[in-house]
């Protein structure tokens, strides 16, 4: 594993944990503070989470200028992950006997691995913007 391999996983950990705070703290003091209904304020808080993800990986993950395709293709990926999360839960809650602490794991493991690779080979690929060091 190369040193800029490692550091593009760490720094994608590192903004996935901070979308991951944003999109909770947001519906929930949005839910809590202003009284907005909860599913309005999930949305509000993952859509804020989105752009955390968006800047933080662009800037500090994969460290390339941001473009309006960039933004198309991540909200792209973004939507698909979540689909995708959705169909493999239910695919293996109705065609397995697993537990569902097994099936969310399932989920919760391999989401940000195929998230990651959507990220770094499509979203913010090389040489679809001018890229950082």
């Amino acid at each position: 594993m190369t040193i800029r391999l490692l550091r593009q996983l760490v720094c994608f950990g590192i903004v996935g944990v901070a979308a991951t705070l944003t999109h909770y703290l947001m519906a929930l003091g949005s839910h809590e503070g202003l009284g907005l209904n909860l599913y309005a304020a999930n949305l509000l808080g993952y859509v804020t989470a989105m752009t955390v993800s968006f800047y933080g990986h662009g800037w500090l993950t994969f460290r390339v200028t941001l473009t309006r395709s960039t933004l198309q293709r991540f909200v792209i990926a973004s939507v698909s992950t979540f689909l995708s999360s959705e169909i493999l839960l239910w695919a293996l809650e109705t065609g397995t006997s697993l537990p569902h602490r097994i099936t969310l794991s399932i989920v919760v493991i391999s989401v940000p691995v195929v998230s990651f690779i959507l990220n770094k080979f499509w979203v913010y690929r090389p040489g679809s913007a001018a890229s950082g060091t």
